[in-house]
């Protein structure tokens, strides 16, 4: 009898289909693969933020908003392998917020509401831009005109709706009267509210009328002064806050559509005004700078110079222009020399790259990331939280906490990572495939044997398989008819399988509990 080994899951989503680095699988979601044991385990769970009791007896609102989380199960139970083939002849074994300065909701707070009968959500559209305010509040700006405000206890709140309708981006800017505001644009206007302001926001101000109709004004903060996306231009409302609209005139045929701040210059990423579907639709610095291209998941290394396909998401989908962020905020050493007026240099440290990926096939869709967390793990792509929506709009993290935008039908929302739930994982591994034997002879796939860490009440281990790459996956049982592996304290699992072929598509299903994932370390698949 000989032995398909699989004891390494940390390779990320593999080129093909049946070869990739060592330790990478086919398809994964919901898979903690860059954690410093190399093991297949569950990742933290998504859950919404925003929602309010409408039965609550209290008129106070509660500014806990991490609302209640059953882990999401993943449909798709893809599963991933790197697989060595040894003969055996035995069956045997931009500036982040500063928590201090967060003003917190100082109620009492009451349980979190789950989604469902009797509760309400304060979101009213899509939020495409967050911005991280330097008074430590978070402020999401959506397609219906509202701005929403986050505070460090999760609570949200609206608090402000512009009667000019969609808002199409948004950043912080600062002044050389020392103060700081909020700025965003709508269709042909930008506006913009001092920080600390006015609490019933009548402090707003508008600075300009002349923007082109356009569907994104994306914006960022470079040197002081906020650039903006303005069709074939780029506008800017300056340091002394005066405002251009055309600063910059972009090669003809071009829109800007998404901005990167590198080394103290931006960085537009552009469509083509006669091909709008293959232009660049999101771009972020990270270890390395990326850009997601088209509407097919496209991935390219692009650092002004060098133009360098990385990968694609395996099922499509694109992302939109805040639906880029680094896990962590990027920090920068500056150079400068004594008779300068100012640094003359500059490097971004970047951090693992995230995508909020939609449209993609289903069960494809939600939280990419791309990178590394140490230099001697590889640089490799992970769905690190599944998440099935007709929209992603933004994504930013929060001190330590992602927060992704999403619009599901006539639902809008705000998921965070939990830091107390964890997520169903599926893991669905390169094809397997026989070796050469002579004619006529065909393999008898036997059994599958998982080594795990002692299973904890409530979690399981399920296998499922799909033969010859035709069907759908078949879930194999143990003795007993027994469909998943949860004996309490138990570390070996012996799943049957019982089935001839040439080439077998391996699954595994991680069921959690709370926070407790299952993990198994090592799995063995015997064949004939």
């Amino acid at each position: 009898m000989s032995v398909f080994k699989i004891d390494s899951f940390r390779g990320g989503l593999a080129d093909y289909e049946d070869k990739g680095i060592p330790g990478s699988f086919k398809f994964g979601s919901n898979l903690d693969i860059r954690k410093k044991k190399d093991s297949l385990s569950c990742q933290q769970d998504l859950v919404d933020e925003g929602l309010r009791s409408s039965q609550s007896p209290s008129a106070s609102p509660s500014p806990s908003a991490s609302i209640s989380a059953s882990p999401s199960v993943s449909e798709s139970a893809s599963v991933s392998a790197t697989a060595s083939f040894t003969p055996s002849s035995s069956p045997s074994v931009s500036k982040s917020a500063s928590p201090s300065v967060t003003p917190s909701s100082s109620i009492s707070p009451s349980p979190s509401p789950t989604k469902g009968a009797g509760v309400t959500t304060v979101f009213e559209g899509l939020i495409h831009t967050f911005v991280k305010g330097s008074d430590g509040y978070t402020y999401g700006f959506d397609n219906t005109g509202c701005i929403y405000k986050r505070d460090a206890d999760a609570f949200w709140q609206r608090v402000y709706k512009d009667a000019d309708g969609a808002i199409l981006g948004a950043e912080e800017e600062p002044s050389e009267t020392g103060k700081i505001y909020l700025c965003w644009a709508t269709k042909t206007k930008v506006k913009r509210k001092p920080i600390s302001g006015l609490s019933n926001w009548n402090d707003v101000e508008v600075i300009a009328q002349n923007l082109r109709s356009e569907d994104w004004h994306t914006m960022k903060q470079v040197g002081g002064a906020v650039y903006i996306a303005n069709g074939p231009f780029l506008a800017l409302v300056g340091y002394d806050s005066s405002f251009t609209n055309e600063a910059l005139d972009l090669i003809p045929g071009n829109t800007a559509k998404t901005l990167v701040e590198r080394n103290g210059r931006v960085v537009i990423g552009a469509v083509k005004t006669s091909d709008p579907d293959n232009g660049i639709n999101g771009a972020i610095d990270a270890e390395v700078p990326l850009s997601q291209v088209g509407n097919d998941g496209d991935l390219y290394f692009a650092n002004g110079t060098d133009s360098i396909p990385v990968k694609s998401f395996p099922g499509g989908g694109k992302v939109n222009p805040g639906g880029v962020c680094n896990e962590i905020d990027p920090v920068n050493f500056f150079e400068w020399e004594e008779t300068a007026l100012s640094w003359i240099g500059k490097q971004t440290i970047g951090n693992l790259a995230l995508f909020a990926v939609y449209g993609a096939d289903s069960g494809r869709n939600g939280i990419y990331s791309y990178g590394r967390k140490n230099k001697n793990h590889p640089s490799v792509m992970n769905l690190e939280y599944q998440l099935e929506a007709d929209e992603l709009g933004a994504i930013v993290n929060v001190n330590g906490t992602t927060l992704v935008s999403y619009r599901d039908g006539a639902e809008f929302g705000v998921k965070a990572v939990s830091k107390t739930v964890k997520a169903t994982g599926t893991y669905e591994g390169i094809d397997l495939k026989a070796p050469v034997k002579k004619p006529g002879n065909i393999t008898n796939w036997k059994y599958i044997e998982m080594f795990c860490s002692p299973i904890v009440n409530g979690t399981s281990i399920e296998f499922w398989y799909k033969m010859n790459k035709t069907g759908e996956f078949i879930q194999a049982k143990m003795e007993g008819e027994i469909t998943q592996f949860s004996l309490v304290g138990e570390m070996r699992a012996v799943f049957l399988i019982g089935a001839e072929g040439y080439i077998l598509e391996p699954r595994i299903v991680l069921n959690p509990t709370g926070n407790t994932s299952p993990e198994v370390n090592l799995s063995l698949i015997h064949f004939d």
